[in-house]
């Protein structure tokens, strides 16, 4: 199974620009240190063309807004636990919804009807700004998120 999902994301890799987390690495350490990574793997297995046009959102956004590369893990994770790799999540009891799960104030500080929410690409955009504001990098929302079930 584990093989299967890997070869569904490469074939699917080649029809997004930049760099594809591969769902082997993550979890695997970096720059940024933390080792509780225990979502992004399973929600990869379960959902691998979600993954992979979250994976591909991510790294690009990340590339775009010039951050480090070692944010790539953390922030798959956080998407993993929030959104499930879906951009279409939406929380039945809040207005929490996409792949970093914002609430509709949030949406409005970051971008509000200018930003096409739909979109996974401007998701992961919006979204990496947010932590980095909030928490400063990708870790520091994990370890919040361990403690407290959110970020």
């Amino acid at each position: 199974m584990r093989q299967e999902v890997y070869s569904t994301i490469n074939r699917n890799r080649s029809s997004f620009s930049g760099k594809v987390a591969s769902p082997t690495s993550i979890g695997t350490g970096g720059a940024l240190s933390y080792n509780n990574y225990y979502k992004a793997v399973k929600d990869a297995k379960a959902n691998p063309n979600n993954y992979a046009t979250a994976s591909a959102a991510v790294s690009n956004a990340i590339k775009t807004l010039g951050y480090p590369d070692s944010w790539l893990q953390p922030a798959l994770e956080l998407v993993a636990r929030e959104s499930s790799f879906n951009s279409n999540a939406k929380n039945p009891k809040s207005t929490a919804a996409g792949l970093f799960q914002f609430l509709d104030s949030t949406r409005k500080n970051y971008g509000g009807s200018s930003v096409n929410w739909s979109d996974p690409n401007q998701q992961a955009l919006q979204g990496l700004k947010y932590v980095k504001d909030r928490y400063g990098d990708p870790v520091k929302a994990l370890q919040f998120w361990d403690k407290n079930k959110w970020y």
